[in-house]
């Protein structure tokens, strides 16, 4: 090998060894920049006013149920429902579009919303845009094991870059005063 050929050989390995590292850092910084903005998110309870960017959010219910619709039209989950209520409140100046949610389990794990929910009442649709200052109430679902999970809520922005929030739906969802068995009486507080 002339020493020309040996040249371009080496200079063609340090501009492949170059790029790869260029490569390896940008899928770097975009890992970080996702694991930093749900780092800096804060988690709301639910029924509080959970501010996002220019968005509310406030889930005003959550409930499992093992199936929708009526008897003879009902559909049936692969695991529970999970009929979310919530309101959501644009106090922007412009029109947002936002995009179907997810949850987030305990490990990390996310689950997307059930996109076919037509046969849910009050649902929100596929398409969901909100005028400058108006807020909009519905029910979204989710096909997914009874546990506690966080709704992830977003500012609408652009993906990757958007602010998130996460609501917090509990597993236990009875808020009323201990039913009494075997003819026992509940004892007063």
């Amino acid at each position: 090998m002339t020493q020309d050929q040996q040249l371009f050989h080496s200079r063609r390995g340090f501009l492949l060894a170059s790029a790869g590292l260029t490569l390896a850092s940008c899928a770097k910084d975009g890992a970080e920049t996702d694991a930093a903005i749900k780092m800096e998110a804060k988690t709301f309870k639910m029924g509080e006013r959970a501010v996002v960017g220019l968005l509310t959010y406030n889930v005003l219910e959550a409930s499992y149920v093992s199936q929708l619709g009526d008897a003879g039209q009902s559909k049936i989950p692969q695991d529970r429902y999970l009929v979310i209520r919530l309101a959501i409140t644009n106090g922007g100046p412009k029109e947002m579009e936002l995009p179907l949610f997810r949850l987030a389990d305990a490990s990390g794990t996310e689950f997307g919303e059930v996109q076919d929910a037509i046969f849910l009442k009050g649902w929100l649709g596929i398409v969901r845009k909100i005028g400058p200052t108006q807020t909009e109430e519905g029910r979204i679902l989710f096909d997914v094991k009874p546990k506690v999970y966080k709704l992830i809520v977003t500012d609408g922005g652009e993906t990757g870059k958007e602010q998130m929030g996460f609501v917090d739906i509990p597993i236990d969802f009875d808020t009323a005063e201990p039913v009494p068995t075997g003819g026992q009486i509940a004892p007063k507080p």
